[in-house]
């Protein structure tokens, strides 16, 4: 099944403003992710409602009404929504009639402006062969979308990646003695996705970042001198022999040659 439902799709066969444009879509999200793709072409997506993260190569963006990617080809790139939202996006497939490759463009249009594409919108039919008096509308609407004079707002600066996200709520003890699904939930993402793409950017699972982590304060703690018990604490360990176990499982040995290895 599709990530989205069509509300307008029109195949645009047409040269204008040195693009070569070639489809402008209206979608409605159907499930809470559009799993990562690239295509051959340079694409536009403007975000009309809904919230959720924009995820572009291995980099996140913050996304609610008004946020304007333009993802040149062959960049891989996917989305998240925000718990039950339902995100309706303006997309645009084109060729840069100058440029075989773009680069990443990211803004937010303002509240006037989406009103104006709103109501352009309205006039195109939904689907069917475009009339001659709908161009001038097609081409009012990418006008909008590529005319950089407009007023727009300040767009987010890219948000730290899914992995950079999860070692730094882990950098906090206080989230170890969380489930890995209640962890996902403070993250923003359900656990299945969020394990998913940890592993692609990084090759690592979530309990494995955990773990990694709670080594590494549990290691420094035994390296500075500090009795098992309290090292055990250190690394959230409320069981001495448990956490000893626990090393040994992840290190292959007793945390008193932890101690000696500086």
């Amino acid at each position: 099944m599709l990530a989205w439902s069509h509300i307008l799709v029109q195949k645009i066969e047409i040269q204008a403003l040195n693009l070569s444009l070639k489809k402008l879509q209206l979608n409605r999200h159907r499930l809470s992710e559009v799993k990562s793709h690239h295509h051959d072409f340079s694409q536009l997506i403007l975000y009309l409602s809904g919230e959720g993260h924009q995820i572009i190569g291995h980099r996140n963006y913050k996304v609610r009404s008004g946020e304007l990617f333009t993802i040149p080809p062959g960049l891989t790139h996917g989305f998240q929504s925000k718990e039950k939202t339902r995100p309706l996006c303006l997309a645009l497939d084109f060729h840069d009639a100058n440029k075989k490759q773009g680069r990443l463009n990211h803004r937010r249009l303002n509240q006037e402006i989406l009103n104006e594409l709103h109501g352009l919108l309205s006039k195109l039919p939904a689907k069917g062969k475009l009339k001659l008096g709908d161009y001038s509308t097609v081409i009012s609407v990418i006008a909008l979308l590529t005319d950089l004079s407009h007023k727009t707002s300040s767009p987010q600066s890219p948000e730290p990646s899914i992995y950079e996200r999860v070692q730094s709520l882990l950098r906090d003890p206080e989230n170890w003695t969380l489930t890995l699904r209640e962890l996902a939930r403070k993250a923003g993402y359900q656990q299945d996705y969020l394990t998913r793409k940890l592993k692609e950017e990084n090759g690592q699972g979530l309990m494995e970042i955990r773990n990694a982590i709670r080594l590494e304060y549990a290691t420094q703690a035994l390296r500075n001198g500090l009795p098992v018990a309290e090292a055990a604490l250190a690394a959230g360990f409320n069981d001495p022999n448990y956490f000893a176990r626990w090393v040994r499982l992840h290190t292959g040995h007793n945390p008193s040659k932890q101690k000696q290895t500086k």
